[in-house]
């Protein structure tokens, strides 16, 4: 069957603009592609012009005014093509590209939207957006998908619509990725574009409508809110009444450590914010004492938590996966959550944020971002480097949206950290919990990749933050046979890392 394609060209009054548009599709070749053109804002003669200057190109005159939903909407109604995507005015098409897609979806009739890289040509705007391949929790908090995204024609029905003018094509993708079967990254650039989307307040309040109208369709109880002034958001699925318990599993050995200056018991330091800023209420601590523990360390923690304290003491060579698996075996709780006691909470709903992500019955693990004292981040998500071994991606960063808002909006990872991690506990005893082979190292990326495998997804959502008082410049003691063992086991999910983006994760 050929597949033919027809680009949706934004309306607008630059003719410059439109006709450098226009001339990449020309250099694209003659092939089963077209431009449908709207021109609101151009005038009779500049519309004369434009169809001179694109005598090669097939092109629709679709509806030459209105505001720009109904432009496209009547774009999308005049064209029967296959696949539909969106242009700007002003954006350039690399050369080849409509060829090499074409042949490509060809090659794969399974395939239902496909998309992929593009750059910028507008001055101040950091390069090339090298995506990763399909993250749902990224749709929903930034369109990412950007240009070039082609969708399957019957997969766009009911976009473009005035409830979200201003987010139009975030509201086609989100459409389109609800109904697909197949999502397709071609990780080449497409597109070079001419402006980043605008950030303003009515074009952010469109964004948040088209992700509100998402979960409105999907029958789904949510709310969804501008996280960032850039137009990044954050969804709330709600939480059920009454919300689920949580078992928040701490190891301790009772350690001392140097924290803003002073010599302080960390577990103390952990439990004590624990308490006093975290607003979700429905929690207990089971505290697992390694072997050699001074009492007055149990006795500390019974004063700070009182009755939701559990202790689930544990003997022998210390190893952190058996005493998480000892602290979740005390578990009462529908929901686990592992934490190191040389973390600190820092903002009172984080704990509520990871438990409404949890919401999600496609997420199995639930990871926060960590921060070191000096606010740069130590964890938002761990990703496999060129030698596939697991590294933290942003690791000294700083915090803040990075490139494209991949450190302030919600995103899917093969692996979070052990450090802040949420889970189900039955899930965590499906699986077989941390592994006892790997008793330090590694253990929290081999359970996320046992989660990875029964189909859950694991998200980090950095609207959980706390601090990590491990040092910046700490090195992990990694032994050999751990290496070994893991490179064993993730070989395969390691070789290729689909939420990697080598060019913005360091």
């Amino acid at each position: 069957m050929t597949q033919t394609v027809a680009v949706l060209v934004r309306p607008g009054a630059d003719l410059a603009a439109l006709g450098r548009t226009l001339a990449s599709l020309q250099r694209q070749g003659r092939g089963p592609w077209r431009a449908v053109v709207a021109g609101g804002g151009l005038t009779p003669a500049d519309r004369a012009a434009v169809t001179r200057a694109a005598r090669s190109v097939t092109w629709t005159d679709a509806a030459w005014d209105g505001p720009a939903h109904a432009v496209l909407a009547a774009g999308l109604d005049a064209t029967g093509a296959t696949w539909v995507g969106v242009l700007g005015q002003g954006d350039e098409v690399e050369p080849g590209v409509l060829p090499a897609l074409v042949e490509y979806l060809s090659a794969r009739p399974a395939v239902d939207v496909l998309y992929t890289d593009d750059q910028w040509a507008a001055a101040g705007i950091d390069g090339i957006q090298t995506k990763p391949d399909w993250v749902p929790s990224y749709l929903e908090g930034w369109d990412y998908l950007g240009r070039l995204c082609l969708v399957r024609r019957p997969l766009a029905e009911g976009a473009f619509g005035p409830e979200t003018a201003g987010a139009e094509e975030w509201d086609l993708h989100l459409r389109a990725t609800e109904r697909a079967a197949v999502i397709e990254h071609v990780p080449v650039v497409g597109v070079t574009r001419a402006a980043p989307p605008p950030a303003d307040p009515a074009t952010v309040e469109a964004g948040r409508r088209a992700v509100e109208r998402r979960y409105e369709r999907l029958g789904i109880d949510a709310t969804v809110e501008v996280a960032h002034p850039d137009g990044f958001l954050r969804v709330w699925r709600a939480l059920p009444d009454p919300p689920p318990l949580v078992s928040v599993v701490v190891p301790t050995g009772g350690g001392v450590r140097e924290v803003r200056g002073e010599s302080t018991l960390l577990v103390e330091t952990c439990l004590r914010s624990l308490v006093d800023r975290t607003t979700y209420g429905s929690w207990e601590l089971v505290l697992v004492p390694s072997e050699g523990t001074p009492d007055s360390v149990v006795e500390i923690a019974r004063e700070v938590v009182g009755d939701r304290l559990v202790v689930a003491p544990v003997t022998g060579e210390f190893s952190f996966s058996h005493s998480v698996n000892e602290g979740v075996r005390a578990a009462r709780g529908e929901l686990v959550l592992l934490l190191n006691d040389d973390t600190e909470v820092l903002e009172p709903r984080w704990l509520e944020r990871m438990v409404s992500v949890a919401q999600d019955p496609t997420v199995g693990v639930v990871g926060a971002k960590l921060l070191f004292e000096d606010r740069s981040i130590q964890h938002v998500g761990i990703v496999h480097d060129d030698s596939w071994l697991p590294v933290h991606a942003f690791r000294g960063a700083p915090d803040d949206t990075g490139n494209f808002g991949a450190r302030v909006v919600d995103m899917d990872f093969l692996v979070v950290t052990g450090a802040c991690l949420l889970t189900r506990r039955d899930l965590y005893v499906e699986v077989g919990g941390f592994s006892p082979e790997l008793p330090m190292a590694f253990n929290d990326v081999d359970f996320c990749h046992k989660v990875g495998a029964t189909g859950l997804r694991v998200v980090c959502t950095p609207f959980a933050t706390l601090h990590h008082h491990e040092s910046a410049t700490r090195v992990a003691d990694v032994r050999p046979w751990e290496r070994a063992y893991l490179v064993e086991r993730t070989l395969a999910l390691a070789a290729h890392d689909p939420y990697v983006n080598h060019r913005s994760v360091r």
